[in-house]
């Protein structure tokens, strides 16, 4: 597992050495786009618009928009905001994990204790876990600020980045509907399906399925096969369930939830 940093998880006046890692592993099947003829590798450039030519990296400089064009910001510039670059994740407060809104989850990055931390690092752990609670804290990584959570993962601290406030857009940004010509009927059996579909969360129960199906592909064409066919006609997309057909839906799909749970049983 790749060392990402160094530094000190601090909360009160402890401190405790930690090492941070990436928790999450991107599976991405990587494709390069190439010259049909020759099979070579298609590279981009950095062309000016203006004239239509190939810039040298010496000749590219960093640029805002404005009303009035473009401001031209230099690096020494942007040092002077760059934030102090410390080693130490600083828990400011502990909150209930449920008052944070998931949309604010950005990234985890597993905690490992560092060298002489490893009863510190069991304290915060222990503290988190009994408490409920999740620390609050901001820290530098990579030269960029980030708010994050700390808590506890099985038997690990994670440091979970979260979204800046501003940088989420606001719902009332969407039109969303005021009215409705729903019966509480409806909104009660909506309800009761939502109980009988409900069940504990197995990730291991879903893959990605156009994962598995593109490396398959891969795998025949690698041993000279041709792979099979998978011209497949999409399904038109389901047509919206009118209101006046819902309440029989609603029945059907509790009925569909209660012999699915038996099935099960």
């Amino acid at each position: 597992m790749e060392l990402l940093w160094r530094g000190t998880l601090a909360f009160g006046l402890v401190h405790a050495p930690i090492r941070l890692y990436q928790a999450v592993r991107k599976r991405p099947i990587e494709f390069r786009l190439l010259h049909e003829p020759d099979r070579a590798p298609i590279r981009y450039l950095k062309v000016c618009s203006e004239e239509g030519r190939e810039v040298p990296a010496g000749e590219i400089v960093r640029g805002y928009a404005t009303d009035d064009g473009w401001l031209v910001v230099e690096d020494e510039e942007l040092s002077r905001a760059a934030p102090t670059l410390t080693r130490s994740i600083a828990v400011r407060e502990f909150v209930d994990l449920r008052d944070i809104d998931p949309i604010y989850f950005r990234k985890p990055y597993y905690v490992a204790p560092d060298e002489g931390g490893e009863d510190l690092y069991v304290l915060l752990r222990e503290a988190l876990r009994r408490s409920g609670k999740v620390g609050i804290a901001q820290f530098v990584l990579m030269h960029r600020e980030h708010l994050a959570a700390v808590r506890v993962h099985g038997d690990a601290l994670v440091v979970q980045t979260l979204y800046f406030p501003e940088e989420l857009i606001p719902e009332r940004e969407l039109a969303l509907p005021t009215e409705t010509r729903l019966r509480e009927g409806d909104i009660r059996m909506g309800v009761e399906l939502v109980g009988r579909m409900s069940g504990d969360f197995v990730p291991e129960r879903y893959r990605n399925e156009y994962r598995d199906r593109v490396l398959e592909i891969l795998r025949q064409k690698a041993e000279g096969h041709l792979p099979p066919e998978l011209e497949r006609p999409a399904p038109p997309p389901p047509r919206p369930t009118p209101v006046l057909d819902l309440t029989r839906r609603l029945r059907e799909s509790l009925e569909r939830a209660a012999e699915a749970r038996r099935r099960a049983a």
